[in-house]
Parts: structure tokens; C-alpha cells; sequence
């Protein structure tokens, strides 16, 4: 009887057991399931945002072609460069795995920058010739056509029942054959531009001159796979990741900056991967990606996070840097930096360190910008006095801050400034002073979001 009690006694712990392991399995699903539903949301929502700005390219450049008067072209085209600049956002926030977007990333640059160049002269009183006006009909046409894609693209994945959570593998030979087609649907989009929309011919940052320019910041000499792992897993160690991890796979990556795809596996359970990309010329380390770990204890905030990302920073050996904004992302804080000489911030070289806020982990480092771009330059002697600046920028504004700054603004062009931070009302404002001949180069309107802060 004893026996048959503990017997009974033992089933009902295993019994409870099982329940409670079946509930916890059961929420852990339940929570995992409603971060994909969100995380497939977002992308949808930044998708149908994408034809909805493409569409009011569309219009604003056909109003365009109908306007005559100076004013209304200024506004137009000023809000073409704005619409531009958001359609660029959405695609680069979609999930295309190993399509390349390069070309409709540039085309949208283009469009932005050529815009905002014309815009520019309708403010000033010059006369849009007739080349330019040619060059707006092009794009209207190409914009239509961009625009009719994106729609067939929607229509074939809710005719597929495709989620763009399923893009994002990076294994395209492991894809459906229905996330297969859209992802082909993206990659022709991109080669057709590539193949048939002319390139815009102007003095504007994205030209092709600048993007099929050779890598400024890339030095020393071409590397081998074995090279490039231990350089590799050398460098976690900047990041304070304890632990062991051994090289996984190795494969070489064409492109702007040709590069070796270097994996690191833990040797401790419950650790994520690390995905680095190592320059084939010198070993530089072009970036970095976490996997992605179990939460620490306590989540931390922006200010700590900042405080890791500049931290990280100082290890890297490339020099002294300045954090110049922030945003957040999921679970990540996304931190901007741009380089300094001899006080001068030099927004052209640029990197980007995301800190997980859960793991308080280094998660993502990408040095792309910079290697692009990084030179020692011969700066010149600024014309104006700081006092001389701020009184060439508008009275209403309350300066809280002055220092000089190279800004790219065109084809292989570089000008030094003096940035000028202030406010109007509750708006901040960055007002761009040319420090050789006191005109305004750029202002920027900072728009301050829960996320952290983006610029227009």
C-alpha cells in the first residue's frame, strides 16, 4: 500500500510537472509568436509605405512638369527630396536577405539630391533649364514604372501568402519557391535600374562618381582566409565578450569593399554567433553582426548604452570620435559617429555601433562609410570668425552650440562649415555656415521621437 501510494504520488508531481513545463512552453510561444506578428508588421507597414511615397513621387513630378511658377517648383521639389528620403528608409528596412538594393538605393539618393538641388534654384530666382526639365520627365516615367512593380510585387505575395519574415534568411537555396519569386521580383527591380534608368549627371553626394569611387579608408596589404579569421577573433576581444569561439565558416564577398565573411561559433551554450566582415586589402574589420543572446537581468538605458557604444569606440584604434545621434531599434540602440581632426568634425567618416539594451552587449559595429571615405585631409584655415558665423544665420534662432564641421554636399566635394545648433520655439535646428564665405550651406531640422532623434 505504501508503494502504491508513493506510486501516486510520483505520477501527480510528474503530472504537474508536465502541465506547468506545457504552460511555460505554451506563454514562451505565445510571446515568441507576438514578436514575429509585430516584427512582420513592421515590415508590411514600411512596405506599403514604400508605394504610397513612390506614388506621391509620381504626382509631385508630374504637378512639376505642369507648374509654372518659381514658388510652387521650390515647394515641389523640396517635397520630392523629403518624399525620396522616406521611400529610401522603407526599402532599407525591409528584410531582402541577399538581394542587392544598391541601385534603388541610389536611385532614390539621386532623385532626392536633384531634387534638392532644383529646388534650390527656384528659391533663388534661376531658371530650370531645359536638360533639367528632360531629366524630370525621365524620372516621372521611371518613377510610374517603379511604382506599377512595387503594386505586382504586392499582389504576387498576397496571391503566394508570402510574410517578409521568410526573406530574411540569408541560405536562398533553403527559400520556398513563393519567397523565391518576390525576392526575385526586388532583384530585378534593382538590375533594371541598374540597366536602363540613366544616371542623373549632377554635382549631387550620390553620384556614380562617388559610389563606384575606390575605397579611400583601405590600407595595407591583400590578406588570406586564414588572415582574415584571426583578425576576426582577435577583435571580439574589444568588444569584452568572455568565453571561447572558434572560426565556423569563411567565404569571400564581392562589392564595394571586397571582403571575407568570417563566422564565429561560442563554445559555451546559450551564445550567439558572430558574423564578421573582414577587407580583403589591409584587414579591416567592415562590420559586425550579433545573433543575438538571453537578456541580461536588467535592461538598460540610452544614456548607459551610449556610454558602451563610445566605450567600444575608444578600442578600435581609428582615432578620436564623436557621438552625433542615436536611435533606437527593437531591442537595440543604434549610435552614429563621425570622426575628428584637429577639432573639426568630419561627418564623411562615419561609423555605426549598436548596443543591445537587453544583453548590454556590443551587437552590431559597421564601418562601411568610413573605409569608403576616410582620408587625412588638409583642412583649411577657416575665413570667419565663430562670432562672424552666428551672425550670419537667422536672429530668431537661440544658438546653444558652435564648432566647425566638413559636410559632403557634392560630386568628390567637401566643405568646411561652422554648425551651428539652436532652437526656435521647440524645434532644433542645425544651420550650416561656410566657413570660406559665410553662405548657408544646409540647414537640418532635428525631429525628436521616442526612438531618439532623425534630421529633414
Amino acid at each position: 500500500m505504501r508503494n502504491h501510494k508513493v506510486l501516486i504520488g510520483l505520477l501527480l508531481v510528474v503530472g504537474l510537472a508536465v502541465a506547468a513545463g506545457s504552460y511555460y512552453s505554451a506563454q514562451y510561444y505565445k510571446q515568441a509568436n507576438a514578436s514575429q506578428n509585430a516584427l512582420e508588421a513592421s515590415y508590411q507597414n514600411n512596405f506599403f509605405n514604400l508605394i504610397e511615397n513612390m506614388e506621391n513621387l509620381d504626382v509631385l513630378l508630374g504637378k512639376s512638369l505642369a507648374s509654372n511658377s518659381a514658388g510652387q517648383n521650390a515647394i515641389t521639389f523640396a517635397s520630392v527630396w523629403s518624399m525620396a528620403e522616406m521611400a529610401k528608409a522603407n526599402l532599407s528596412n525591409l528584410p531582402l536577405g541577399t538581394i542587392n538594393t544598391v541601385r534603388s538605393n541610389q536611385y532614390l539618393s539621386q532623385l532626392g539630391d536633384f531634387s534638392y538641388s532644383l529646388a534650390q534654384k527656384a528659391a533663388d530666382g534661376q531658371e530650370i533649364n531645359d536638360s533639367d526639365w528632360q531629366k524630370i520627365r525621365q524620372l516621372h516615367n521611371e518613377n510610374r514604372t517603379i511604382h506599377k512593380e512595387l503594386r505586382s510585387l504586392v499582389e504576387l505575395m498576397q496571391e503566394k501568402q508570402v510574410r517578409f519574415g521568410s526573406l530574411a534568411r540569408v541560405d536562398k537555396d533553403k527559400l520556398p519557391q513563393e519567397s523565391l519569386a518576390v525576392l526575385e521580383g526586388f532583384g530585378k527591380l534593382d538590375e533594371r535600374l541598374q540597366n536602363e534608368v540613366p544616371t542623373l549627371t549632377y554635382d549631387g553626394p550620390f553620384s556614380d562618381h562617388v559610389v563606384n569611387r575606390s575605397p579611400r579608408g583601405l590600407t595595407g596589404a591583400v590578406i588570406n582566409k586564414t588572415q582574415a579569421e584571426n583578425i576576426a577573433l582577435q577583435f571580439i576581444k574589444k568588444m569584452n565578450r568572455t568565453g571561447r569561439y572558434t572560426v565556423g565558416t569563411t567565404s569571400l564577398a564581392s562589392g564595394r569593399i571586397a571582403s571575407y565573411s568570417v563566422t564565429l561559433k561560442p563554445q559555451e551554450a546559450g551564445r550567439s554567433e558572430l558574423i564578421l566582415g573582414i577587407s580583403r586589402k589591409g584587414g579591416h574589420v567592415v562590420l559586425m553582426m550579433d545573433g543575438g543572446e538571453p537578456a541580461a537581468a536588467k535592461r538598460i538605458g540610452y544614456a548607459q548604452a551610449i556610454r558602451k557604444a563610445e566605450d567600444f569606440v575608444d578600442k578600435l584604434d581609428l582615432g578620436a570620435f564623436v557621438a552625433t545621434g542615436h536611435l533606437a531599434e527593437g531591442n537595440e540602440l543604434l549610435v552614429n559617429f563621425a570622426a575628428l581632426q584637429d577639432g573639426v568634425v568630419i561627418y564623411p567618416d562615419m561609423i555605426q555601433v549598436s548596443v543591445s539594451l537587453d544583453t548590454r552587449n556590443v551587437a552590431g559595429y559597421d564601418a562601411s562609410k568610413y573605409l569608403l571615405s576616410h582620408t587625412n585631409r588638409e583642412l583649411p584655415a577657416p575665413a570667419l570668425t565663430e562670432d562672424e558665423a552666428r551672425a550670419k544665420v537667422n536672429p530668431r534662432l537661440n544658438i546653444e552650440r558652435v564648432r566647425l564641421a566638413l559636410i559632403p554636399l557634392g560630386n568628390l566635394e567637401e566643405r568646411l562649415t561652422y554648425e551651428v545648433k539652436g532652437k526656435i520655439d521647440s524645434d532644433t535646428y542645425y544651420v550650416y555656415i561656410n566657413a570660406l564665405t559665410g553662405s548657408q550651406e544646409k540647414i537640418l531640422l532635428i525631429v525628436e521621437t521616442p526612438e531618439g532623434s532623425r534630421s529633414i
